[in-house]
């Protein structure tokens, strides 16, 4: 179980944003249907190790991941690096 939470990792590779937990990839994000990027603190159960989140607005207007990557403006500048259009509020 302390395995799955040290080993949360968010990879970009192309046009895609893989969350992987684990051995598994829990979920993967199409960078161009990302609409925005937020920090946040919301406290609900996420592949993320910290409370200081950033969340990603995708697809339709209820599709949301909570993530806390390291280093949140590297992240961010990455994901803008595929798509500008990306609306960013940290």
């Amino acid at each position: 179980m302390v395995y799955l939470f040290y080993s949360i990792k968010y990879i970009i590779d192309g046009n895609i944003l893989h969350i992987k937990t684990g051995l598994f990839i829990s979920g993967k994000i199409n960078i161009q249907d990302i609409k925005s990027v937020t920090k946040t603190y919301n406290p609900l159960s996420a592949p993320a190790l910290s409370i200081n989140r950033l969340e990603i607005k995708y697809g339709n207007n209820y599709d949301y991941a909570l993530i806390s990557p390291k280093n949140r403006e590297e992240f961010v500048q990455q994901l803008l690096s595929v798509n500008p259009a990306i609306k960013v509020k940290l």
